[in-house]
């Protein structure tokens, strides 16, 4: 049990953010109690790659931070982060998604919360101290759901060990 405690007890940190500055903040801002790593994308389409290529444990709590407006080089909108959003819960559906949005896109909050995302954080002074909340709220509720299923695999081999040993007791006291 040591082993998937261990498993369990660790964070995925993803930043999808067209803003250098912001995804460092963020990168060099964001503590947690248990170990994490962070990986940072500045594109929807290299994130979702990264998402088809990887295979991610649904054991440990991975949380993306996606941003909703981003830009290519010649400056023009390419994939938005509802567009990252709605790709992500078709391809992993189990990583939770907090949106980052500026003050000008935060009418799209109910719509993104429908869509899945845990919740949308308003890039402010603020925001590292909600983000890091909510990274705390989803890893305790994810290690608990997590313990759930264990103890009742564990319950079921119980059992089973159970029925094996009654059934072994009655067959060894029948046949002697």
């Amino acid at each position: 049990m040591k082993i998937f405690s261990k498993i369990r007890n660790r964070i995925a940190i993803y930043i999808v953010d067209y803003s250098i500055e912001w995804s460092n903040t963020l990168y060099n801002g964001i503590e947690c109690s248990e170990p994490f790593t962070i990986k940072k994308f500045s594109t929807g389409e290299e994130f979702i790659n990264f998402l088809n290529e990887a295979k991610l444990s649904q054991r440990i709590t991975h949380v993306a931070l996606i941003g909703y407006t981003f830009y290519d080089a010649k400056n023009q909108t390419i994939m938005n982060g509802i567009e990252i959003l709605e790709s992500l819960k078709k391809i992993k559906p189990f990583v939770n998604a907090i949106m980052l949005a500026n003050n000008d896109e935060l009418e799209y909050g109910g719509y993104v919360k429908k869509l899945g995302a845990i919740a949308v954080v308003t890039k402010d002074e603020s925001s590292l101290l909600r983000i890091n909340n909510y990274i705390a709220i989803l890893h305790r509720k994810q290690a608990l759901a997590q313990r759930k299923k264990d103890f009742i695999i564990s319950l079921y081999f119980f059992m089973a060990f159970l029925i094996v040993l009654f059934i072994y007791l009655i067959f060894k006291s029948h046949f002697t």
